[in-house]
């Protein structure tokens, strides 16, 4: 009866029904871009959703197609799996699903942004290297970083995850795409801190949220930093522009 009030299990039914009048007002109208803020995983999603990434994917009929981008100017960065355990990653990617998230980044950046990106991928294992007879990145990555310049994507690859982020390697590029979830946000956050966005690529419209989570410690003491949602705001904009 209060969503605002406390974040607990009773606000599940809240946020579901704020989605659905959202996305019904984005088919109805055609609108490009959506904004949600922080939404606390926990007590909204169940187990059949890792994210919100997921979640809304599935809710626009896109699931497979979603991608997540983490959004600054200067850089970008997108892991190929999101919400996995890390012991389940290598199981996790393919080719093909590699080619097809890079080629939508590619896409959404020329596109909406009239940029032609310059793409740099990591490798999987620590040194792009590993003691097994064949690699992931013998198997997967190089034919598929192969196959996408063919294509006419303009991609590099594979890097050593440990020095790609220093800076005199990552400003060559104007994305980086990682293997999974904390090898690509976990320097993004560290070098732009609360100046970056979470994109979601490959639904009907543009998805766009803060880079952060609900912070539950400082709910009423205003003191969260506003930062990440006026980027996202300003983000928005700038895509309704283009």
């Amino acid at each position: 009866k209060k969503p605002f009030a406390k974040i607990s299990s009773n606000s599940r039914g809240y946020i579901s029904k704020s989605i659905d009048v959202a996305l019904n007002l984005i088919k109805k109208e055609k609108i490009k871009t959506l904004i949600n803020g922080p939404i606390s995983k926990p007590f909204f999603l169940n187990k059949k959703f890792p994210g919100m990434t997921e979640y809304f994917s599935f809710k626009t009929k896109s699931s497979g197609k979603e991608v997540m981008l983490i959004y600054n100017e200067n850089l970008s960065v997108s892991p190929l799996t999101t919400h996995v355990p890390l012991k389940k990653v290598f199981k996790k990617i393919s080719k093909i699903k590699l080619i097809n998230q890079v080629k939508t980044i590619n896409n959404f950046f020329k596109k909406d942004l009239k940029i032609n990106p310059k793409i740099a991928i990591t490798g999987l294992n620590p040194h792009c290297e590993s003691t097994d007879s064949v690699s992931e990145e013998d198997k997967i990555i190089i034919p598929a970083i192969k196959i996408l310049k063919k294509n006419r994507v303009n991609v590099l690859g594979p890097f050593p995850a440990d020095t790609i982020f220093l800076k005199k390697n990552y400003e060559n590029f104007d994305i980086v795409v990682g293997m999974y979830h904390d090898q690509v946000l976990v320097p993004i956050k560290t070098i732009y801190n609360f100046k970056a966005i979470n994109v979601t690529l490959g639904l009907p419209f543009l998805r766009i949220t803060p880079d952060h989570g609900t912070n539950n410690q400082m709910i009423g003491k205003n003191l969260s930093s506003p930062t990440s949602l006026i980027e996202s705001i300003l983000f928005a904009k700038k895509i309704s522009e283009n």
